[in-house]
């Protein structure tokens, strides 16, 4: 996967994160979309730590 690829991708699972942490603050979806794309966010760190540096 590209740097830039793998880096776009965090950075809208971030934001999709925090705004779903303040528009939906407190609500079971907020818990269900905060795990589903902190999981995310997990991937492509364990990801770019196992692969990505090598590969550039």
């Amino acid at each position: 996967m590209n740097t830039n690829v793998r880096w776009t991708l965090f950075a809208v699972l971030l934001l999709i994160n925090v705004l779903a942490g303040t528009l939906l603050g407190g609500t079971w979806y907020q818990i269900v979309i905060g795990s589903l794309t902190g999981a995310g966010m997990l991937a492509l760190l364990i990801e770019y730590l196992a692969r990505g540096r090598r590969n550039g």
